[in-house]
């Protein structure tokens, strides 16, 4: 272990003090020690083999949530001291692929890019169907700019032969984009292939097997994206910059004192620590890796990945809280800083938001979608649950996930009818609890104005007439006849009376401590319909359109 561990630290600074350059395109970099030409070559290569994979599924600009940088040694013994080229790795803030130049690129690595590239831009289609995309990408062949498809894998099977047919048949090409878009939408697959081809899926598969069993898989070009070498120009790499690319290959040890030398020599210190952090987490020393992110914090990291590390270990909150915001300035396509922020959540509200961000930003991710939906439940948005639901059907990836988001969804249209239940009853009682209170109130105002006026009046019996007191202006309307009804509207109160031509007249009692009541008898004012009593009612003609009235009394004297 020991000699291995020195073969690559020699490997790796052999390297750094070779003449290194960059190029980049999309999400693709490509870090070199061979020729300039060798490293164009290499990206175009990518370029054209992502314009291909777009040009299948019907998606322009195919991106990664973070760059793939691509490693072409010039020769196999620079190359033999790290991982064989066989998977994209993830590295510290990165993919990697690890290349030879003048070697051809393994499918296992176009398989991965187009597992990654699914992932990270489209929703999810049936399984078969992405493993047939998988299996034709893989084996795609790129000279200059010229895009080749079609060449069987190592064993045929039928997920390869139906996208081979589907790509390779003009019949079905220029319509393949149609089914795609339809099965990521959600769209039943017998109704999927009706859109696109006029044909039921069972007569697709049939083709499909007669297909795989002929045996004949001819290959077939695809539009190429046209590209120059002014597209991709050089420029040089220092050497620090190659020491941290091969650091952040992440190989143990090696990696490990590599940071710590950069760290040494005052060269990228903040994402050296990072590094020191993701190897130490890897081994378990939470603690360790704490101190290591706070310290490429406070170096000004600009690795989105460090922040959302450091979130998840630090127990002050405003600290976590503030390292997650910035990790989603640093790179807005990440989906992960939101679901961490809508874990530490406690307003529903902002809760929804962060979480419909993160399924957003990945929506594949089966998680997301079921917490946006308990959320949206929690705020009693069914409507949102229920596209939640649905969506999380859309990203389920096993039959039994798929089949318990059918359910929850299906489950909503009755949660919400028994909450639009409870709140109808709720707000009923509420309604009739106020009434309530305002009769009683409006009772008590009557009541306490029959007491006032009624403390001033004369002894009953001696028939005397009143003596105004009113000393402001004289009311100029004046009805007589019975009072039929007493309306109560709050603090105010409308009076109804029928004169002796059966005539109804409506009047308003804006303020019932400013209504001069006389009369002898029973004086009392309740609401309601009324025993015949004769009243005389001089009022301020002043029409309400509001109430339907005809004026505002000014004194009731009951006869």
């Amino acid at each position: 272990m020991r000699s291995v561990v020195l073969l690559c630290c020699l490997a790796l600074a052999a390297s750094a003090d070779e003449r290194w350059l960059v190029f980049k395109s999309g999400p693709f970099e490509v870090f070199t020690d061979a020729s300039a030409r060798a490293g164009r070559e290499t990206l175009v290569q990518f370029e054209e083999f992502r314009h291909a994979l777009g040009q299948v599924v019907g998606e322009k600009d195919l991106q990664t949530p973070e760059p793939v940088r691509i490693i072409l040694f010039r020769n196999a013994r620079e190359a033999q001291a790290y991982p064989a080229p066989a998977l994209v790795i993830e590295g510290r803030d990165r993919r990697a692929v690890l290349l030879t130049s003048g070697s051809s690129i393994p499918d296992t690595v176009f398989r991965s890019l187009t597992r990654l590239l699914l992932d990270s831009n489209t929703r999810r289609m049936p399984d078969h169907m992405e493993r047939g995309l998988e299996d034709l990408l893989s084996t795609i062949q790129v000279t200059g700019i010229r895009i080749t498809v079609g060449r069987p894998p190592a064993s045929p099977n039928k997920d390869w032969a139906r996208v081979h047919l589907l790509v390779v048949s003009p019949e079905y090409y220029g319509r393949l984009r149609v089914l795609l878009f339809n099965l990521r939408n959600g769209v039943d697959e017998g109704a999927a292939y009706r859109n696109a081809f006029g044909k039921t899926r069972e007569a697709v598969e049939q083709e499909v097997e007669r297909h795989l069993a002929a045996g004949n898989f001819q290959t077939t070009e695809l539009s190429s994206r046209p590209m120059s070498e002014r597209d991709f120009p050089e420029k040089p790499l220092e050497s620090e910059t190659v020491r941290l690319a091969l650091a952040d290959l992440m190989l143990g040890e090696t990696s490990r004192q590599a940071y710590k030398d950069l760290i040494r020599d005052k060269a990228y210190s903040a994402e050296a620590h990072e590094g020191l952090g993701l190897l130490a987490l890897r081994d378990g020393q939470r603690e360790a890796a704490r101190q290591e992110f706070a310290a490429a914090v406070e170096g000004d990291s600009q690795s989105a990945r460090c922040y959302i590390e450091y979130a998840r270990l630090e127990s002050d909150q405003a600290k976590a809280t503030a390292a997650l915001e910035k990790a989603t300035k640093l790179n807005p396509r990440l989906a992960e800083p939101y679901a961490l922020m809508a874990a530490r959540e406690t307003d529903p509200a902002r809760r929804v938001e962060y979480l419909r961000k993160a399924a957003e930003r990945n929506p594949r991710e089966l998680r997301y979608w079921q917490d946006l939906a308990e959320a949206c439940l929690a705020a009693k948005d069914f409507a949102g649950a229920a596209k939640a639901w649905t969506a999380g059907e859309q990203a389920a990836s096993t039959p039994a996930d798929r089949d318990r988001m059918r359910k929850a969804r299906l489950a909503i249209e009755q949660q919400r009818l028994d909450y639009e239940a409870a709140e109808r009853k709720r707000v009923a009682e509420e309604q009739q609890r106020e009434l309530e209170r305002l009769k009683e109130q409006a009772r008590a105002e009557v009541h306490a104005l029959e007491a006032r006026v009624n403390k001033n009046a004369p002894p009953s019996g001696q028939g005397e007439k009143p003596v105004p007191w009113w000393d402001g202006p004289k009311p100029q309307g004046r009805v007589r006849g019975i009072l039929k009804r007493v309306e109560c509207l709050g603090k105010q109160a409308r009076l109804t009376v029928e004169d002796e031509n059966q005539k109804l007249t409506r009047l308003l009692v804006t303020d019932p401590a400013q209504v001069t009541i006389l009369g002898g008898g029973d004086t009392a004012l309740s609401c309601g319909s009324q025993k015949d009593r004769p009243v005389i009612i001089e009022y301020f003609p002043k029409g309400h359109s509001k109430s339907a009235t005809a004026g505002e009394v000014a004194t009731i004297q009951f006869q």
